[in-house]
């Protein structure tokens, strides 16, 4: 980095973890069962892309649903307690409202997920025949309009 510009704080985190992780011994560094090293937590963290995380968010499943919800109760559950008691308790309720209900309608979600995953999949073993039979009536299809198509371009 050069002196005229200044370090952004991730960068001087990021500094300091990978002189710490310098500094200490080579051990140390090398993963063990004690987990990763502070090396490894710098390279993560180089990793992290905000801009990039907050552009996939509508691809994640549940997300958005979620979210939603939670960003709706947490402005209901705010303006009704700031009736009641101001703003600065009215911002942690809204702010908590937030929190548990996107947390719970997300855990909800993906829940849901999973069993409907896990109906489908039961569905496809016990009937394996039924794609099966599909796609062999489709080739046998395909197999006669082929011969149909060869047989009158040779016959004509």
């Amino acid at each position: 980095m050069s002196s005229s510009s200044t370090p952004s704080p991730s960068d001087t985190l990021l500094d300091n973890l990978a002189k710490t992780a310098g500094d200490a011994p080579e051990k140390s560094n090398s993963p063990t069962a004690s987990g990763p090293s502070l090396q490894d937590y710098s390279k993560a963290l180089k990793q992290v892309s905000v801009v990039d995380d907050f552009k996939r968010l509508p691809e994640i499943p549940c997300a958005r649903n979620s979210l939603m919800y939670g960003i709706a109760s947490g402005a209901g559950i705010g303006a009704l307690r700031y009736l009641n008691a101001g703003p600065k308790p009215a911002a942690n309720w809204a702010m908590g409202a937030f929190v548990f209900i996107s947390c719970t309608s997300w855990a909800v979600c993906r829940r849901e997920r999973a069993q409907e995953l896990e109906v489908m999949q039961t569905m496809q073993r016990q009937y394996p025949e039924r794609h099966a039979r599909a796609a062999k009536e489709k080739a046998l299809g395909r197999k006669a309009e082929l011969e149909a198509g060869g047989n009158s371009s040779t016959s004509s």
